[in-house]
């Protein structure tokens, strides 16, 4: 018999919070967002999974390691460390050494910037991603930050869609155009169905308007995603867009809950 979706659990997380234009959001819009660095813990009986890992805590005290970004970026990290991915997992009652998988969305610095923190995972990534990590322009403007990622970890690379335990209950699902390799994470667990959507889709209005940030390596294919994150909402799955403050708020004051 496969897993049952109800011994399955997924918990949202909070690694700290930027602020930045809302025009990277959505083109187009004028003023500034201040949205949360999410990263989520999957509990199934065959491994512990984490899904991307946040920031590099040393941008906490010296966000100028962003290069370039860090005129446009400004990140809210506590000085204590509380916000970097290892605390988060501990104060949640995780032990960040006993992490089996890392799942990264996509290799950008909010996403990928605490891998050395889960010595003992796996990290699991999309091969196209992984290829893409030395991107020139990717890594001169900050975007990519090898060093934070690519630190010696056991890793798989994908390509397409992968059911990561081979029962359905966590599956990666490409969902490319942001970056090259970018992938969202279905979980079927005891509160109903969820898909990470990771940053092919920012915000709810990003779905709802299909109104697309002024970058990304192929906006037909960041299109493609979109509708297939809405595809998968009207089969019933609860969408958890990568940086909605508006959203998080609600997971904060209720927790992860059907219909978000």
């Amino acid at each position: 018999m496969g897993t049952r979706a109800t011994s399955i659990r997924i918990h949202a997380l909070s690694a700290g919070a930027m602020t930045s234009p809302l025009g990277g959001f959505l083109e187009g819009e004028h003023g500034r967002i201040t949205y949360p660095v999410p990263v989520f813990v999957i509990e199934h009986p065959n491994g512990l999974v984490v899904v991307d890992s946040g920031l590099h805590p040393d941008l906490a005290d010296d966000p100028s390691g962003l290069g370039p970004l860090a005129e446009t970026f400004q990140v809210h990290l506590p000085d204590d460390g509380s916000a970097a991915v290892g605390r988060v997992l501990e104060i949640a009652g995780f032990d960040p050494d006993a992490v089996d998988l890392l799942v990264l969305t996509h290799l950008h610095f909010d996403h990928a910037g605490g891998v050395a923190q889960l010595p003992n995972a796996r990290l699991v990534v999309q091969h196209l991603e992984w290829a893409s990590r030395s991107d020139e322009r990717a890594v001169s403007t900050g975007a990519y930050r090898p060093g934070d990622f690519d630190v010696g970890h056991d890793r798989l690379e994908i390509d397409g869609d992968y059911d990561l335990f081979g029962d359905g209950t966590v599956t990666l699902l490409l969902t490319d155009g942001h970056t090259a390799g970018h992938q969202s994470v279905r979980v079927r667990a005891e509160g109903g169905e969820f898909v990470l959507c990771g940053d092919c889709c920012y915000l709810r209005r990003t779905l709802v308007d299909e109104h697309l940030p002024p970058f990304g390596v192929d906006r037909t294919r960041q299109l493609v995603a979109i509708r297939r994150m809405k595809h998968l909402q009207r089969g019933g799955a609860t969408l958890v867009f990568g940086h909605d403050p508006a959203q998080w708020a609600t997971i904060v004051a209720d927790g992860l809950g059907p219909g978000i």
